[in-house]
């Protein structure tokens, strides 16, 4: 690659960055990641297959770090090469500067402690392990890139005006490294996305360095001197050591002891951030984004910060975000961040606003949670927000279109006033829903999430919720999801996002749902599951098996005795059976179920009577020891998918179908046959809702 060579040689001579470690250097560095050596292939790109000092130590440790193999190879054209020890090639010509060469070494001698210098050269001239290569030796040579492949680690220190050159490669071929570079390169374009999702960080030592120049290094005012061997020396104060070995510096907290104060941190003139001067006064409690000095990076642990973005004056990449300006000051470089672990006050009162709130599942599980209380709702359903009067007596309940302006001022106004600190819900998700048409992009109810959004926007709540069907994070290549995400974060909030399945918190219903939970203060994990055991269909309805077709009333008398611990906890505080009423199916469809045995499905039915249905569920009875699969809207119809009763003649009964979704006996719905199976079908299990209130609680207070 002699064009690659001659570009080489011109950034050198250009830029003047060529700088050699010292053998002291590498030894303070290395001396934390000795446990990522052993047993691994080492490539060392160097200006001298010996000389050079990261060579010199992996000789000297070869055994010491457990080494499989060591591979040092250098460019034609060093100014270093053979100035200190005269070497011979395999095949005894004098190594040179005209040639690039490779140092391939898998074994020196038995032992494991560090070998000594006088032995490391009298064994280098016995043994003759340099090679010419047929190329240059520069790094992005197909020769050296073929060695590049064969090591799992790389260790060297390029020229700083090539440092994102070599970065991209040891990138793109999925290589362990640990380099030496300078400061000004975390911010550029090619390696800050690194830094920002945890795929590279800085080492140990980070700042003052000093450095072996050649000979023709011109002189500079400061830090640059010539020692008594007439050796050229450069020190830089923004050095660095850059890696993705695992180290326990990153894994370190930062201790903050600063609290915020607008007097002393003031705002960017065109950013919604803070401007932090050292890294030292970093308030404790600020929540939102702050500017900080680039050394942050050195102390950067994922757990503790999130990197938002940088602020720069150029502008000229998508993470860097403006130019910080106080004032009309233009400031130096910083890095943005947010702190995921604030020291904050306590919130012991969550006060929610539920938008798109149906009958009332998500807040009725919040509110098993007794520092969770709804004191808002909307929809734009009647029906479904007369039971929600009906069960949150103490609530105002509206009702209307979100895309309303008088709407949304009456709930800004209403929210202001009763002080909600939180917001849930759940947009409209038929247009990504697998039973749906997935129009996606093509539905507009699927943007109905920007006007949630632009409501948390105004009312600011400490904490939301976002639910919907799971088939929203995929829909149109996860276009959706990605919108969301990146609005949430531009509103100022951590998010946590994912699937929960219903029946892993005790519901009876292997119900699929994703969940976003998103907070100004610290980042709230999604909640662990909480029941290590299956609530079953027995489990949920067994006392409820009596009512055969048109059977029922809306308020009753219980039967049946409990017989689950599900069971005595839908029933506690309830007197009376409400909505158990079994749809009046046509006698041509019970004569159908009559031929499906308990727990079977339509395999049983003739041909004849199957007739167009492509779907393996439709006609499907419940089976008693499993959960139900996703209670829909339809679910009183026996075609309509697996909702018949185990081995009764008839689907469930909008009171079972509520067991299944986990509402206590104590909810009652209200509204004809069509309206409450709506209302039921389309809720959030009260239990996965619960959980979700639990997290949020357990975090923030």
């Amino acid at each position: 690659m002699p064009n690659n060579n001659n570009n080489l040689h011109a950034a050198r001579n250009l830029r003047d960055d060529e700088f050699y470690t010292t053998y002291e250097s590498i030894v303070e560095e290395l001396s934390h990641y000795k446990h990522h050596f052993n047993g691994k292939v080492v490539l060392c790109n160097c200006d001298d297959p010996f000389e050079s000092n990261f060579s010199k130590y992996f000789l000297k440790n070869f055994n010491v770090l457990g080494l499989a193999r060591l591979i040092c190879t250098s460019y034609k054209g060093s100014q270093v090469i053979a100035t200190q020890l005269n070497l011979f090639d395999e095949q005894n010509d004098v190594v040179v500067n005209r040639h690039g060469y490779v140092m391939d070494i898998s074994y020196i001698a038995d032992g494991d402690n560090e070998f000594a210098d006088d032995f490391i050269e009298n064994w280098i001239r016995r043994k003759s392990p340099i090679k010419r290569l047929k190329g240059n030796g520069d790094f992005r040579s197909k020769e050296c890139l073929s060695y590049l492949k064969q090591a799992d680690i790389i260790v060297t220190n390029p020229p700083f005006s090539l440092f994102k050159e070599l970065v991209a490669i040891l990138v793109k071929n999925k290589k362990k490294y640990l380099l030496v570079g300078n400061q000004n390169a975390l911010t550029y374009k090619e390696i800050f996305p690194l830094i920002q999702n945890n795929e590279a960080w800085t080492g140990y030592r980070f700042g003052d360095m000093k450095f072996r120049v050649p000979p023709d290094s011109a002189p500079r005012k400061t830090r640059f001197w010539i020692d008594e061997t007439g050796q050229k020396w450069r020190s830089l104060g923004n050095a660095m050591w850059l890696t993705n070995l695992d180290i326990e510096r990153r894994h370190q907290l930062l201790e903050l002891t600063k609290r915020y104060s607008p007097e002393e941190y003031p705002t960017y003139d065109n950013y919604d951030a803070i401007n932090v001067r050292r890294v030292d006064d970093i308030p404790m409690d600020y929540t939102g984004i702050m500017g900080v000095p680039i050394t942050i990076i050195n102390k950067y642990n994922p757990e503790q910060f999130e990197l938002v973005g940088e602020a720069n004056h150029g502008s000229d990449n998508e993470y860097d975000l403006f130019k910080p300006l106080i004032n009309g000051k233009l400031l130096f470089k910083r890095i943005l961040i947010r702190n995921k672990m604030p020291v904050i006050e306590r919130i012991n009162d969550f006060r929610i606003l539920d938008l798109f709130c149906g009958a009332g599942g998500f807040s009725y599980g919040m509110e098993k949670n007794p520092h969770f209380k709804t004191l808002i709702s909307l929809d734009n359903d009647s029906f479904a927000a007369e039971t929600f009067k009906r069960n949150f007596p103490d609530c105002d309940v509206m009702v209307g279109d979100i895309t309303n302006a008088d709407i949304q001022e009456q709930i800004i106004t209403k929210s202001k006033a009763l002080g909600i600190n939180m917001i849930i819900g759940g947009p409209p998700c038929q247009g990504y829903s697998n039973k749906g048409k997935k129009l996606g992009l093509n539905d507009p109810r699927n943007f109905l999430f920007r006007e949630y959004l632009s409501l948390v926007a105004i009312i600011k709540p400490e904490v939301f919720v976002i639910e919907n069907v799971k088939t929203l994070l995929s829909t149109s290549n996860g276009w959706f999801k990605n919108e969301i995400v990146n609005a949430i974060k531009e509103l100022g909030y951590l998010v946590e996002y994912g699937v929960l399945n219903a029946s892993h918190f005790g519901v009876p219903q292997a119900r699929e749902r994703a969940i976003f939970i998103c907070s100004k203060r610290r980042s709230i994990q999604l909640p662990q599951r909480t029941s290590i055991t299956l609530t079953t269909v027995r489990d949920a309805i067994s006392d409820l098996a009596y009512h055969e077709s048109g059977e029922g009333a809306f308020e009753e008398d219980y039967l049946i005795p409990i017989s689950s611990p599900y069971q005595a906890l839908m029933r506690a505080n309830s007197n009376k059976l409400y909505n158990h009423i079994a749809s009046k199916h046509k006698q041509v469809a019970i004569d159908k179920l009559k031929m499906i045995p308990p727990e079977r499905g339509k395999e049983f039915l003739p041909p004849e009577l199957i007739g167009k249905q492509q779907f393996k569920t439709t006609w499907g009875r419940l089976k008693w020891d499993e959960v139900s699969p996703t209670i829909d809207t339809r679910f009183d119809a026996a075609s309509n998918g697996t909702n018949n009763h185990p081995f009764l003649n008839r689907a469930i009964t909008p009171r079972e179908a509520a067991r299944i979704q986990s509402f206590d006996d104590c909810f009652i719905f209200f509204g004809s046959k069509i309206r409450i199976r709506k209302q039921i079908g389309n809720a959030v299990p009260p239990l996965m809702a619960e959980a979700i209130a639990n997290s949020i609680f357990n975090t923030l207070s």
